[in-house]
């Protein structure tokens, strides 16, 4: 019945039957004819015709799942003559049956021997010739050794060449353990043999509960971390004032040197040696915080015909020179310069000065200017003879531009020829 129908199929496919159940109904016959094939030896008689067969059949079922029948149609029709060539060429290639006739045992008998005698027999016997125990391996005991005289006896001796360290880590073994904890270091070196650890702390593990970087058995505050700040970072303790001033370093403009406390600008946490800034230390200071001059115990001289006020050095008499010059003319005016050269002097907080001269309105503005210009070059000529230093004085000349006094009357055309020290930087 199978079979007819397998022909019936055949002779459908062959006039161009290519429907999607007619070709599958095929390939369940296909493989019956493939399963008969491999019974009947196939493998090894038609092994490439088996192989065609099941590669096609593949082959058909995977076109018509994609929906392609013709070439369904194509690789199903393969498969057919490939599974029938396989079943007619493995008709012949079953295995017989072959008839055996059972032999009669061989029995071999082994003689088991002892040629020394001492129970262990010569297979298993390391000592054939010499009668030993059983627990020996049939050899003799001998006295046991200890080759490499580490006090371990070499049957249980795991390195009898090498003698065990005796450092208490795994000693029963007999080997030496030069390096406890693996951790690279040997432990001669190791501070820490049986806890590993980094070079950089001698073998020992870092152990840091503050995380501030210091190994805790050099931490002397653990639980604390350091401030690093520069100051005794080592300790591994916050040092919150550091130069112990009483200022915490965070308010502290100077946290390593600690402030003074004697009333000027303590808040600061810096100390300030000379607080009037007069050269003169405090500790030597007779005025800490009025400047003054060295040779007068850092207390402010006492000037005849000079005051130095905030913004300038006020002079009580006016610098003469010749008329229409810029010479400098009598000893009062030389008295007035020794003054003004001292009190520059005395007072190194002044970093600069603005010499300026001034004119009356008489005659050419323009020869009024340089002619106050003049004066006011001669009087910073006449400080820096004095041993002023040039970098802290300027000239300048005004003319007649700036009066003080009215150019109406000869009083006030006296005002205004005038010199005048003015403080443009401290």
């Amino acid at each position: 019945m199978t079979r007819s129908l397998g022909v019936a199929c055949v002779v459908v496919l062959t006039v161009g039957c290519h429907s999607g159940p007619q070709i599958r109904a095929s390939g369940d016959i296909i493989k019956t004819d493939i399963e008969r094939a491999r019974r009947s030896n196939a493998l090894r008689c038609a092994p490439r015709e088996l192989a065609a067969a099941e590669a096609n059949l593949d082959f058909a079922l995977g076109e018509l799942d994609e929906g392609n029948s013709q070439r369904a149609y194509e690789h199903i029709t393969e498969a057919e003559a490939m599974a029938k060539k396989a079943v007619a060429l493995s008709r012949d290639c079953a295995p017989r049956q072959v008839v055996v006739k059972e032999q009669p045992q061989l029995i071999v008998k082994i003689e088991e021997t002892d040629k020394d005698g001492d129970t262990v027999l010569d297979k298993d016997d390391q000592c054939p010739s010499l009668p030993g125990p059983v627990s020996n391996k049939g050899c003799p005991l001998e006295a046991p050794k200890d080759r490499d005289g580490d006090g371990i006896l070499d049957p249980s001796d795991k390195c009898i060449d090498q003698p065990e360290d005796v450092d208490g880590f795994q000693d029963e073994d007999g080997c030496p353990e030069p390096d406890n904890d693996n951790d690279g270091i040997l432990d001669t070196a190791d501070k820490c043999p049986n806890e590993a650890g980094p070079m950089q702390n001698m073998g020992c593990p870092i152990l840091d509960k503050d995380g501030d970087g210091i190994n805790d058995n050099k931490d002397k505050c653990p639980n604390e971390p350091e401030d690093k700040d520069g100051f005794e970072d080592e300790d591994g303790c916050p040092d919150l004032d550091n130069d112990a001033d009483g200022v915490p370093d965070e308010k502290d403009k100077c946290p390593l040197d600690p402030e003074d406390k004697d009333g000027f600008q303590d808040e600061d946490g810096c100390p300030d040696l000379d607080n009037d800034a007069d050269g003169v230390p405090d500790d030597k200071d007779d005025c800490p915080l009025v400047p003054g001059s060295v040779d007068n115990k850092g207390c402010p001289r006492k000037y005849s015909l000079v005051q130095v006020t905030k913004d300038r050095i006020e002079i009580k008499k006016q610098i003469k020179f010749a008329t229409g010059s810029a010479k400098i003319v009598g000893a009062e005016s030389e008295k007035i310069l020794d003054e003004v050269g001292l009190a520059l002097k005395d007072n190194t907080q002044i970093k600069k000065v603005r010499v300026e001269g001034h004119t009356d309105s008489v005659g050419d503005d323009s020869k009024n200017l340089k002619l106050s210009q003049n004066r006011a070059n001669s009087v910073v000529s006449a400080l820096i003879k004095r041993g002023v230093d040039p970098a802290r004085l300027d000239a300048v000349g005004f003319g007649e531009t700036k009066p003080i006094a009215s150019n109406s009357t000869s009083a006030g055309k006296a005002e205004n020829r005038r010199t005048e020290f003015n403080i443009v930087e401290q």
